[in-house]
């Protein structure tokens, strides 16, 4: 069962890496180009370490049980580009940019410290990282969110769509990993290994379509052409 999900996971990984792939090399402008290689990258960094998983690298026993270590690897090289597809978008400040990027690194590092360490003591260390996650929840749904739609005033329901699927995926990632026999053991890990691939489809490939009907989104509301009907649209929505 874990093999054939992981195999999954190189297809779709795959497939999406030459979805991206193309639509770079298409690109109608730089924004277009900009965020259609973040996507690729993305895809092609998991689809190198989904293979590297389905063909038994990357695993090794840890406290009593094989431990794919090496799916730290493909989140510590894709998620900050996932967040630089938001603060891309979102036109973001350098610094406010810097501290997602340094509360994604400590959370996955001390998640990976909680990923090696025996039980009980990989608890604290998944507290730990839980907390720079928090920090991240933070940041997006308040000083990111909050600048994003002062920049961008017409496009609000856009950034807050993008904020909440972002959330909503990862956060499923702390809850698969408590339940997993990494934490509680409620699941077998080819369970885990089913829950990770999806969730890995959803917050890549899934997220990466979500970012690019974000730019059409923000372009749309941008383009002076459709300025008058866009404010008639709005009055007239007022007025129901």
């Amino acid at each position: 069962m874990t093999q054939a999900w992981l195999w999954i996971g190189v297809i779709s990984m795959a497939l999406g890496s030459v979805f991206f792939g193309f639509g770079a090399h298409n690109a109608k402008n730089e924004r277009w180009q900009i965020l259609y290689t973040l996507n690729f990258f993305i895809c092609l960094i998991a689809a190198g370490l989904y293979l590297a998983m389905a063909l038994g690298l990357g695993v090794n026993v840890i406290n009593g049980r094989p431990t794919y270590w090496v799916r730290f690897v493909d989140w510590f090289c894709s998620t900050p580009l996932l967040l630089l597809d938001l603060t891309f978008l979102g036109r973001t400040s350098l610094p406010l940019t810097g501290s997602l990027l340094g509360a994604n690194a400590y959370m996955l590092v001390t998640g990976f410290v909680a990923t090696v360490t025996p039980k009980p003591m990989s608890y604290i260390w998944y507290i730990v990282s839980c907390a720079a996650y928090l920090a991240i929840v933070y940041l997006l749904a308040q000083p990111y969110r909050i600048a994003a739609e002062r920049k961008h005033p017409r496009s609000k329901q856009a950034f807050r769509t993008l904020v909440t699927v972002h959330l909503v995926l990862w956060t499923l990632y702390p809850i698969v990993w408590i339940l997993s026999p990494e934490g509680f053991s409620t699941f077998t890990q080819g369970s885990e290994t089913m829950f990770y691939t999806l969730l890995d489809i959803a917050s890549k490939v899934g997220f990466g379509f979500l970012s690019l009907n974000t730019l059409h989104t923000l372009e749309q509301a941008t383009e002076p052409a459709r300025e008058t009907h866009l404010s008639y649209l709005e009055h007239h929505h007022h007025h129901h």
